[in-house]
């Protein structure tokens, strides 16, 4: 059986493919204060998000992940499914976990470079932290999708 997978798409979830802009709350470096975030991620609150542009996209890959630095629940998979946002990986915060957001993704996206089904695939992903963009770029590509949200809209 040969490779079918040519291309994998790696999305962030939050001011990437989905506007949750109404339960963030920023620190003075610009990263997303964590404690706010949390007591924010409710189910209410999340209903009210919504989708940007690039969320399109998504349907172009050959292989999408979703990867975030949220704590994923029910109501964040109630939101995928009641929006058709689809992903064939999942890769979210895991409870209790505060590492900084670029080294949580690059480690847990260090499969896509060492798994032989995904080697030769070319890889992309959308992040609209500089932070996550300056460690995951030692991965693969690190698009910043404010630019094409804007030019999509």
């Amino acid at each position: 059986m040969t490779n079918t997978i040519k291309n994998i798409a790696i999305f962030d979830l939050d001011g990437t493919i989905i506007d949750s802009s109404h339960r963030q709350l920023a620190n003075a470096d610009g990263s997303i204060n964590l404690e706010h975030w949390f007591a924010n991620n409710t189910s209410e609150k999340i209903a009210k998000d919504k989708l940007l542009p690039l969320s399109k996209a998504i349907k172009n890959a050959d292989y999408v992940v979703f990867c975030t630095s949220r704590q994923l629940q029910n109501a964040d998979l109630d939101f995928f499914k009641t929006n058709g946002l689809l992903a064939n990986k999942i890769i979210s915060r895991p409870f209790g976990n505060t590492e900084k957001d670029g080294i949580l993704k690059k480690r847990q996206l260090q499969f896509l470079v060492n798994f032989k089904q995904f080697k030769q695939a070319t890889k992309v992903m959308f992040d609209d932290n500089a932070e996550v963009r300056q460690e995951d770029r030692k991965l693969f590509p690190v698009i910043n999708p404010n630019k094409l949200n804007k030019e999509v809209a």
